[in-house]
């Protein structure tokens, strides 16, 4: 049914150095009842030790920062993290307003001409996530909105089947 395919970049690699130099581990370790230096190990790809899904999942929650999840999900060559229980119909506006923000800053960085090094690769792509998570916010927002009002659900769904049955996309 999906064919994931695994990416030959090391996506999730750079999302465990991205992690590991935005956080104090120290602090994070210990919030998370880890040993520091086995955090450190697991962040590091040269190092044997690997996160497991559980420790993704924690490290994601404590922190709120998607990186691991988005590089997991690059690897398998998928979008990135949306997280739905941000969705809000009254924060529709704010989303719209960050999703212009990101999109201006990819716009701004493609028609630069510098040279793409790994950290300025690294923000154009957070940029371009952040900007996929606000449009993903939007349309759950919207959906949520209709959604909750069973008149506007009832006439979006007529008219939805009044222009599929003339043929309307």
């Amino acid at each position: 049914m999906f064919d994931y395919q695994v990416s030959k970049q090391p996506h999730f690699e750079n999302a465990c150095r991205v992690f590991a130099s935005r956080h104090n581990l120290r602090e994070l370790a210990d919030s998370v009842g880890m040993n520091q230096q086995t955090l450190r190990n697991k962040l590091n790809p040269e190092q044997v030790h690997q996160l497991t899904a559980m420790d993704i999942v924690v490290l994601t929650d404590v922190t709120e920062d998607a990186a691991l999840i988005d590089g997991l999900l690059a690897q398998m060559k998928c979008g990135p993290a949306v997280p739905v229980n941000e969705a809000k119909a009254e924060r529709v506006a704010h989303y719209v307003l960050q999703a212009t923000a990101e999109i201006g800053k990819v716009a701004a960085a493609a028609v630069s001409g510098k040279k793409m090094t790994p950290s300025c690769k690294s923000a154009f792509m957070e940029n371009v996530n952040a900007g996929i998570r606000c449009l993903s916010l939007i349309g759950l927002s919207i959906h949520a909105r209709v959604q909750s009002n069973p008149a506007l659900a009832n006439t979006v769904d007529a008219l939805s089947g009044i222009s599929a049955s003339f043929g309307i996309s």
